[in-house]
């Protein structure tokens, strides 16, 4: 039991707390999903829980570890479900009938064109392309590598995908990507 009989109270408490932590919170499941609006989402769903529970909290303990707990929990529970979604989707993606009744060595000439395609590519452009979706690298990331404003990576990352979409299906392009994501 929360120890509070006064609403008032208890509410100056959790919002001190609030206040208090939700940075810190938001830096803690930053380090376990490495996305802030994630992060972000998480650590108000901690929130939302604890006020929601807030009869069965006792406020005059120590809140901090509690709330690292219950941050930490949700967080590889977001990963969790993210495995398990990617799976389903991989699972998906071989059964569908496109891609199941085709002939693999199909698919890899196709790869091969399609990585060719992104060789011939004007040379920033195709570094962008690579950077992007062999590597996976950020827009951020690859503006800081190449030396260039990320407004400038979006632009060869449009136009690139443009040409590859005008060459080839855009199915066996969102396998290719895929493929080179789980490499």
């Amino acid at each position: 039991m929360s120890g509070y009989t006064n609403e008032r109270e208890l509410r100056w408490l959790f919002e001190d707390s609030f206040k208090r932590f939700f940075k810190p919170l938001c830096f803690h499941a930053m380090s376990f999903v490495k996305d802030e609006d994630v992060a972000k989402d998480i650590v108000h769903d901690v929130f939302l829980t604890v006020w929601s529970q807030r009869s069965k909290i006792d406020f005059s303990q120590p809140m901090l570890p509690y709330y690292l707990s219950l941050t930490r929990n949700r967080s590889l529970n977001y990963l969790d479900h993210l495995k398990v979604k990617a799976r389903h989707e991989e699972t998906e993606l071989l059964h569908h009938p496109l891609y199941a009744e085709a002939d693999y060595s199909e698919h890899e000439e196709l790869i091969r064109q399609i990585m060719e395609r992104i060789d011939r590519l004007p040379e920033r452009c195709g570094e962008v392309m690579r950077l992007c979706f062999i590597e996976c690298k950020r827009y951020k990331e690859i503006a800081e590598i190449l030396g260039i404003s990320v407004n400038t990576v979006k632009t060869h990352i449009s136009w690139g995908l443009k040409i590859l979409r005008d060459e080839f299906p855009m199915s066996m392009l969102l396998i290719y990507f895929w493929r080179m994501k789980q490499n």
